[in-house]
């Protein structure tokens, strides 16, 4: 998170300069000083509508909201008054903003990168429109793990030099790196509208159309890099998994052999196999892993996969033992890159978040706050299907996505990016803001909120149907967030149980944010904050969440199918009980489960590990308390 700088100089006195200087020192992360230049600015010169927005928006990073309001509707005001400050920008071509960047590149070769960064800040604060200055900071602020600096240097330079390439690819990596894959799906159109044949930008625009759910342009595109560059097993292992997405198994299969014949040591190549979830890893895989896994010169991330692929691979053997062993040697493998990453899973800082929203998301504040109507457009009704990961949500999607109203699009990151940024909403004063800011937002800004998600889930979406799926699992947090900004959405929990959902998730390699799920003990501690949290949200909005219990739609499937149409206002139709039938495109792990019709195999899969699971039965005792499953038993 960017913290407040000091600036060691101030602005110079025309009062474009000064605008110029508050644009970069706000880029910078220098908040306090970018706040003072432009109280200063819009006193001297009050006429510049765009000098008002950025003071309104610095002031209420500091909490100041009076006073923000104020520079808002003053703003407002000038809305439609001419300014005839010229813009800044970078005259320099593309080639000769590269060419400036090669000095100071030289210099981290000689330089702590720590004092190169010193020196690119110093030297910004004299020069702020140097957009090469701007793009090299952005690469040491990533270094030093903040992003969204990183970012905002990006954008900067971008403001300065549009046609400045080498700051858009990179901006689109960052952006992918937050999660924001529309925004960079939009980049990648704008590098490849100049250079359509670049090696590097398709491969960009593929990793940016993987994330939105266009999976045969992404296919069509990596088939174009994988002829033009055959030998690329990297390149061959991204297509294998977009193709056993749509379901293209044995050409997955032939793309995955081929990456292993180039590099016998890849890891996601194994993995993949296994994930197919069928007999395409034999006795003589096991074996090569085996030899793999004895080797020093394997690295972390190839190491790990091989050894969920090997657990996989050992489980079907019905050698759970040795099973256990791979999983748990490869969760031990993630659980300590967290550690040294700084992202290990730390019980209290969950249970605290847990609180924190509990006390927010009240059934009095809701109701104070509730958005008045239903002020959503027809084809505009998004169902949030949440839960613990594995726990049967891809399921579900396929349920809903069969039925002829719904469109299923993925799991989307735009709810995470809300709150991200109402976490940073006040910057200057608190490092976390969210939930509490909550309460300070009027309904016509929980609208706009909720305007902000319909409008990013546009990017996700390839029909007008009238309802659309969001999967993303962990939404669960947030569902009063939900209920405040869409009030017209659906929310379905679906809930598997405890010691089969946690340990589905154990031997699963998932995404950061499920770092709790690589330690029995952490998963079953964070299970109990989940169904705690859950409980809160049906004490609090009783009746708006639809809790769904796995083993239920398993037994009784077309009873529970019927019950969830109802819930989301659907008629029924027969489809939806025959959704294996329905061929599209899964980007889960559960890719392949769906596309059978029900089956039971799975229900009770942990009791072959149940001697190994002691740590998770413990931890998950300690939370039941009376009536924390709001599904009963």
């Amino acid at each position: 998170m960017p913290q407040a700088r000091s600036a060691p100089n101030g602005p110079g006195p025309a009062p474009e300069a000064v605008y110029e200087m508050a644009l970069t020192l706000i880029a910078m992360g220098f908040h306090e000083q970018a706040t003072a230049a432009l109280r200063k600015l819009t006193a001297r010169v009050p006429g510049h509508e765009a000098a008002w927005r950025k003071f309104a928006g610095l002031l209420r990073m500091a909490g100041e909201d009076a006073q923000a309001n104020a520079a808002d509707a003053a703003a407002e005001r000038l809305a439609r008054v001419p300014n005839d400050w010229p813009r800044a920008i970078d005259k320099r071509s593309p080639e000769m903003l590269e060419q400036a960047e090669l000095k100071p590149r030289e210099m981290l070769r000689t330089m702590p990168w720590r004092d190169v960064m010193t020196k690119m800040r110093e030297h910004l604060l004299q020069h702020p429109v140097d957009a090469a200055a701007l793009r090299l900071l952005a690469h040491l602020e990533r270094r030093d793990g903040d992003r969204i600096t990183a970012c905002t240097l990006l954008e900067r330079a971008l403001e300065l030099a549009p046609r400045y390439d080498a700051a858009r690819a990179d901006l689109a990596d960052f952006l992918m790196e937050r999660r924001c894959y529309g925004r960079a799906l939009a980049e990648t159109s704008l590098l490849l509208s100049c250079a359509p044949r670049n090696a590097r930008y398709r491969a960009l625009r593929v990793n940016a159309l993987r994330s939105v759910g266009d999976l045969p342009e992404a296919i069509r595109l990596l088939a174009e890099l994988i002829e033009e560059d055959p030998h690329n097993p990297r390149l061959r292992c991204v297509y294998a998994q977009a193709l056993h997405f749509v379901g293209r198994r044995e050409e997955c299969v032939s793309a995955y052999r081929t990456c292993l014949e180039m590099v016998p040591g890849t890891g996601e190549a194994y993995w993949g196999l296994a994930e197919l979830r069928g007999n395409f890893l034999a006795a003589d895989d096991i074996a090569a892993m085996r030899v793999q896994l004895q080797r020093d010169d394997i690295d972390p991330a190839n190491r790990m996969m091989m050894l969920y692929a090997l657990g996989n691979a050992l489980e079907r053997d019905r050698d759970f033992s040795g099973s256990f062993a791979a999983f748990q040697a490869g969760a031990r493998l993630v659980h300590e890159s967290a550690a040294q990453a700084g992202t290990a899973y730390d019980p209290a800082v969950s249970t605290e978040r847990m609180r924190r929203r509990k006390t927010v998301f009240t059934a009095a504040n809701l109701a104070a706050r509730a958005a008045p109507g239903n002020a959503a457009k027809p084809g505009d009704t998004p169902i949030f299907i949440v839960g613990m990961p594995r726990a049967g949500s891809t399921l579900v999607e396929q349920i809903l996505a069969s039925h002829s109203l719904v469109e299923a699009t993925r799991e989307l990151p735009l709810l995470g990016e809300i709150v991200h940024d109402l976490s940073i909403s006040r910057a200057l004063v608190s490092p976390d803001a969210y939930p509490e800011c909550v309460l300070r937002l009027t309904q016509n800004k929980l609208a706009e909120l909720g305007a902000r998600y319909l409008q990013g889930a546009s990017a996700y979406r390839r029909t007008d149907r009238p309802y659309f799926i969001d999967k993303q699992p962990f939404n669960w947090i947030d569902a009063g967030l939900i209920h405040l900004i869409l009030p017209h959405a659906k929310i379905v929990d679906i809930r598997r149980e405890p010691m089969a959902a946690c340990f589905a998730m154990f031997k699963q390699i998932l995404a950061n944010d499920a770092a709790f799920s690589y330690d029995l003990t952490s998963l079953g501690r964070y299970y109990n904050d989940y169904a705690g949290m859950m409980q809160h949200y049906e004490a609090e909005l009783p009746g708006r969440i639809h809790f769904l219990r796995y083993e239920r739609l398993i037994d009784d499937t077309e009873t529970e199918i019927r019950r969830l149409l109802e819930y989301c206002g659907l008629p029924f139709e027969p489809g939806c009980v025959r959704f294996w039938e329905n061929h599209r495109a899964v980007a889960t792990p559960s890719a392949e489960q769906v596309r059978r019709p029900i089956f039971r195999d799975a229900l009770d899969q942990w009791r072959n590990y149940e001697a190994f699971l002691g740590p998770l039965a413990i931890a998950l005792k300690e939370g039941q308390g009376p009536a924390l499953d709001p599904l009963g038993p």
